[in-house]
């Protein structure tokens, strides 16, 4: 279980978050949603370490996150982070040798790749549709296709939690429903998504943010409703409910005239 309390972030003297409290527990898929700037990947990043809080603790199965070593944390937590962050070192690697990497810290030092890191590779990549291009090199795939690698690499680490900001980024929509439905199916996961209506569909737990505050939390059904979010929005909502499914529409409001 990851616990976030009462977590405080500031981020270049602005405030990201503000007292923000949350749990992802060891089942579901907790979605983490809201506007542009509401703290939805600061508050992701503070989950696993990657930015400390000003105030407020993070912990990881009741111990505390800035206590732990690295490799216990990437043990327990796997991560995919958005695609731009994660792949621009510029170094020539295949997207086999990518998902490898997640078998990192399973190894210790000098030790070698045995046939068990390489079958749970294989299993990773056929898991996201990535196994015809394994030699290929990242440099040459899609923005989708290094997305899915990214998510290959975070299932071969095969860790009891993983945190994904925006995986449907870049990927078409059988892809978006595809990683989604797999993700629904790990244990302890948390994602930042945009799209609502993907996350009333795939997420057993939501929790909307805007400037830096929780607004809202609960189950899709309870937070995805038009009184929450059109002050977050700024937009009228129509939600329809069609075969227990949760729809949620933008009407237009008007056409706008641009003078350029």
């Amino acid at each position: 279980m990851i616990t976030a309390e009462n977590l405080h972030v500031t981020v270049g003297g602005t405030r990201a978050l503000a007292g923000v409290s949350l749990t992802v527990p060891d089942t579901g898929t907790v979605g983490l949603v809201g506007p542009n700037g509401s703290g939805k990947t600061t508050l992701l990043r503070t989950l696993y370490g990657a930015v400390a809080p000003t105030q407020g603790r993070v912990l990881l199965d009741g111990t505390d996150l800035s206590s732990l070593r690295r490799r216990d944390i990437a043990l327990a937590v796997a991560v995919v982070a958005q695609e731009r962050d994660a792949t621009s070192s510029g170094m020539p690697m295949s997207v086999a040798d990518l998902a490898m990497l997640g078998r990192l810290p399973h190894q210790g030092l000098g030790s070698q790749t045995t046939g068990h890191d390489r079958a749970v590779v294989t299993g990773a990549l056929d898991a996201v549709g990535m196994t015809d291009l394994a030699r290929r090199d990242l440099a040459d795939l899609s923005g989708g296709e290094r997305q899915r690698a990214l998510i290959a690499r975070a299932l071969a680490q095969q860790t009891r939690h993983i945190l994904l900001d925006e995986p449907t980024n870049h990927l078409d929509v059988r892809y978006q429903h595809e990683i989604l439905e797999m993700v629904s199916g790990l244990p302890g996961s948390a994602v930042v998504l945009h799209d609502l209506n993907l996350a009333a569909r795939y997420c057993t737990h939501v929790v909307m943010l805007d400037h830096g505050h929780v607004v809202a939390e609960g189950t899709p059904d309870e937070v995805l409703v038009p009184a929450v979010l059109e002050p977050v929005y700024q937009r009228p909502v129509t939600r329809v409910d069609v075969g227990g499914e949760i729809t949620l529409i933008f009407p237009r409001t008007g056409d706008r005239t641009v003078t350029v």
